[in-house]
């Protein structure tokens, strides 16, 4: 898909309260794959748009990484991986 551009968000945040409002900015955007790594497929527009929300919640206990994955259709994976999201097992819990 032209535009579109795979990227991986992790963070690292000790504060309960920010940690829960960064997950749920990333939710709407994205998959959680670990407990705080999301997967999000976004254009340009959505990705400036996701970035000026986290921006906005100032977080002051940790930080936010934002990579953009390399187009592959068959990414390699070593190990058993699970399909779906971790969010549907429950909750879980600088730019």
């Amino acid at each position: 898909m032209k535009g579109v551009s795979d990227y991986v968000l992790v963070y690292d945040i000790t504060s309960d309260r920010e940690r829960r409002k960064v997950d749920k900015v990333l939710r709407s955007y994205g998959f959680r794959v670990q407990k705080s790594v999301f997967e999000c497929r976004m254009t340009k527009r959505s990705k400036d748009e996701l970035l000026e929300k986290l921006r906005k919640l100032d977080v002051k206990s940790g930080f936010i990484k934002v990579y953009r994955l390399e187009f592959s259709l068959n990414p390699p994976a070593i190990g058993e991986v699970k399909k779906g999201s971790l969010d549907d097992e429950g909750p879980a819990f600088v730019l």
